[in-house]
């Protein structure tokens, strides 16, 4: 029996029941998605309204340093891999600071810089770039995710076709860190359009964005992805999970996060997923609303009716061990910025650490440094 037989039987058929609510998602005109929605979904409900206090807020902002000036480019979405002789490497969404994320010649290619410490970075030569001639990456490249297996790295991230507004995950493999190569059969993974909404035209992005990469004995290797409820026209976000035992063929598992949009908010869509294995329970840190949150679960593939709670004023925050110590990136913007309304895609990369309490983790300082005023 495959080792993926009891997540058909268990995921699919959660996958199922979220298609069959179908148009019933939509709520009629005056009533909030959360008062139209019963049963399986009722667990949106776990959703916390926690607001940090000011204090909170500019504790934090003094913990966090700036360990990577990228001087005219931004870095947005990012991750770190170590390679084979203990250097760190950073891939990042990069772009000119004054452009946006959909304007021509932002976002198509991948920044890349090096680092012996995680404090100290030196930039290296750009990787991959856009295919033009494309269907699914002809404009736009969005947040690369490394992970090493077998001596080899994967690179998986967003191919973005504007014109059909529409999302697809795409591999690059690599011996190096430094020369990478497509895989020949992009895109390798597509949402299946039995829950997500995921159709060219539709008229709502069909998201496929913001891989994350965790490696699982059971399921080998699980991925994790931003995308949209089908059926609510972008009302409810949902981050979905599908699972593989050689990073290249994929079965989707469904939803494991599902949550309203958060309308009034900067990232009104879940973003930035980063899903951590720690004492036999999994921690979901996630892009929603103004900040980062998290939620904890038992069941790798099941976040929903976990109760969550606001964890750190973060965007794109990467969670990473290192040699014993754990830390939080942070990028984009100022740390104060919390609603992108000054400083958007204008900043580098941002370190604190993570101290690990008996009621989770908690950020801390990165060293002693200046208070943030």
């Amino acid at each position: 029996m495959s080792r993926h037989a009891d997540l058909t039987r268990r995921q699919f058929a959660q996958a199922a029941g979220v298609a069959a609510l179908g148009s019933s998602l939509v709520p009629p005109a005056g009533l909030g998605t959360q008062d139209a929605v019963a049963g399986p979904m009722a667990a949106d409900r776990a959703v916390s309204s926690d607001e940090p206090s000011k204090e909170e807020i500019r504790r934090q902002a003094a913990c966090f340093q700036l360990v990577y000036d990228s001087g005219s480019r931004y870095v947005n979405d990012h991750s770190f891999v170590r390679a084979k002789d203990g250097r760190w490497h950073l891939f990042h969404i990069v772009g000119p600071v004054g452009k946006g994320c959909y304007d021509p010649g932002s976002e198509v290619s991948f920044g890349h810089a090096v680092s012996a410490n995680l404090r100290t970075w030196q930039q290296a030569d750009d990787v991959l770039s856009i295919a033009p001639q494309s269907r699914h990456e002809p404009h736009h490249l969005f947040a690369p995710f490394v992970c090493e297996k077998d001596g080899a790295y994967s690179l998986f991230y967003a191919g973005i076709n504007q014109t059909l507004k529409i999302e697809s995950m795409c591999l690059a493999r690599s011996d190096d860190l430094y020369r990478w190569e497509k895989h020949a059969f992009n895109p390798v993974f597509r949402p299946s359009r039995n829950w997500a909404e995921y159709s060219p035209n539709s008229g709502v992005w069909g998201c496929c964005r913001d891989a994350h990469i965790m490696a699982h004995s059971g399921y080998g290797h699980i991925l994790y992805y931003v995308t949209w409820i089908k059926g609510t026209r972008g009302r409810r976000v949902a981050l979905g999970a599908a699972v593989s035992d050689n990073l290249v063929s994929w079965q989707d598992a469904g939803p494991v996060l599902i949550r309203d949009s958060a309308a009034g908010y900067s990232t009104t869509s879940m973003e930035s997923p980063c899903v951590l294995a720690r004492d036999g329970r999994y921690f979901l840190f996630y892009k929603h609303r103004n900040e980062t949150r998290l939620v904890v679960s038992a069941d790798p593939l099941q976040f929903t009716d976990q109760q969550d709670r606001w964890f750190s004023i973060a965007h794109a925050a990467e969670v990473l061990e290192a040699d014993g110590a754990w830390y939080i990136s942070s990028c984009s913007r100022d740390l104060l910025d919390l609603k992108h309304e000054k400083s958007d895609r204008t900043k580098g990369l941002f370190l604190a650490r993570i101290q690990w309490e008996a009621t989770g983790p908690v950020v801390a300082p990165l060293a002693p440094g200046p208070e943030v005023r």
